[in-house]
């Protein structure tokens, strides 16, 4: 049973150097606004000169006059000649910096890399919330199958993908949560929640690639039992490789296939309960699943026998596997259940995750 994960806010390095750059782009605006303060300033300071201090009245007189609003002459003074005389070099100046201020404003407001910017910080703010997650590094047509399989469950997921066609498929699939960023740099994973995720699935379509981020993120997270890493690999030899380097599993697609077409050939008279176990064994039946739940030390499963659980759970107890890694599958009421084995469930979908959430919870006060 996995601990869960305790969240922490962090400021990652992949928000840090988003927000700079984001600062450098937003800096463009200070030289334009600080001319525009200033000619406002001096209008307003020229119209309470020439008015005795009407402050409201000449800020008004100073916007309409730079703005080529013209609305005529609203403060006291402006009428006169050295009023007009100072309208006139005002209008000249101001109305020039207004409309380059304005036009600046709009270019840096409008441009595709700002936009980018705020819609990844905001991709960076709604990540920071998730938590049990799974990261699918490399988004292909299998992750992205993969990806459906999760929204199904309603199990959260944060992709990541910098390629043009694995971001094309990101905005076709509409996936809520991605980083379009190289998978394997620490900053990317460490942004994607990878301290409270709960998993990896490696797919980035390249032996050498995937060993690089399998390797990073076992540098952040250590443990196997605490956090998966699933992996994708180009032949046999290739999987038992990654699974040394770190990955808790490598597939070799192409064996996956032939095994998962091998059993519907060898059992063709048990083909309703293979395509259960099939869809239940890849994510795609969504009414009952399997749970395997260990029995540690101390757990309050412990020493109780099997029919006490299956009535007090309300699920069938299907098997269990022995200390010795035996699996039993003639399991009577009155077997006690040994710690260090592990019971295998089978039932509602909806009633195991319950149960599922019930003992990580009693895990965590333990």
């Amino acid at each position: 049973m996995r601990r869960r994960k305790v969240r922490r806010k962090t400021r990652t390095r992949l928000r840090e150097r988003y927000e700079r750059r984001l600062f450098e782009i937003l800096r463009e605006l200070s030289i334009p606004l600080v001319i525009l303060h200033f000619t406002l300033a001096v209008g307003t300071l020229g119209y309470m000169w020439l008015s005795g201090g009407d402050f409201i009245n000449s800020f008004y007189m100073t916007v309409i006059t730079i703005g080529t609003i013209g609305y005529g002459e609203v403060v006291r003074g402006a009428d006169t000649t050295a009023g007009r005389i100072f309208t006139t070099f005002l209008a000249l100046g101001g109305i020039g910096v207004f409309t380059s201020t304005i036009t600046v404003i709009a270019r840096v407001f409008f441009k595709e890399e700002l936009q980018q910017l705020w819609r990844r910080l905001s991709m960076l703010n709604a990540i920071e919330r998730l938590e049990g997650h799974y990261i699918l590094a490399g988004f292909d047509e299998a992750t992205a199958e993969l990806a459906r399989i999760l929204a199904r469950r309603g199990q959260p997921f944060v992709v990541l993908d910098d390629t043009q066609e694995g971001l094309a498929r990101i905005a076709e699939q509409r996936v809520d949560y991605y980083l379009p960023e190289a998978p394997f740099e620490r900053e990317t994973l460490l942004a994607t929640g990878i301290r409270r995720a709960e998993g990896l699935v490696v797919n980035l379509g390249d032996d050498a690639r995937n060993i690089s981020i399998i390797a990073v993120a076992r540098l952040i997270r250590p443990d196997k039992e605490d956090f998966a890493i699933y992996s994708f690999a180009s032949s046999p030899e290739d999987a038992e490789k990654l699974e040394e380097l770190g990955a808790n599993r490598a597939f070799y697609p192409s064996r996956m296939i032939a095994g998962r077409l091998a059993a519907y050939l060898f059992h063709p008279e048990s083909s309703y309960l293979q395509g259960l176990f099939d869809r239940l064994a890849f994510g795609e039946e969504t009414d009952v699943d399997l749970l395997e739940v260990h029995v540690e030390k101390g757990h309050p499963w412990a020493g109780r026998a099997v029919g006490e659980l299956r009535r007090e759970l309300g699920v069938n107890v299907v098997a269990l596997r022995t200390p010795a890694g035996r699996l039993d599958l003639d399991l009577t009421d009155d077997r006690v259940v040994p710690e260090g084995g592990a019971l295998i469930l089978f039932g509602r979908t909806e009633r195991l995750e319950k149960l599922r959430e019930r003992l990580e919870a009693a895990h965590e006060l333990s």
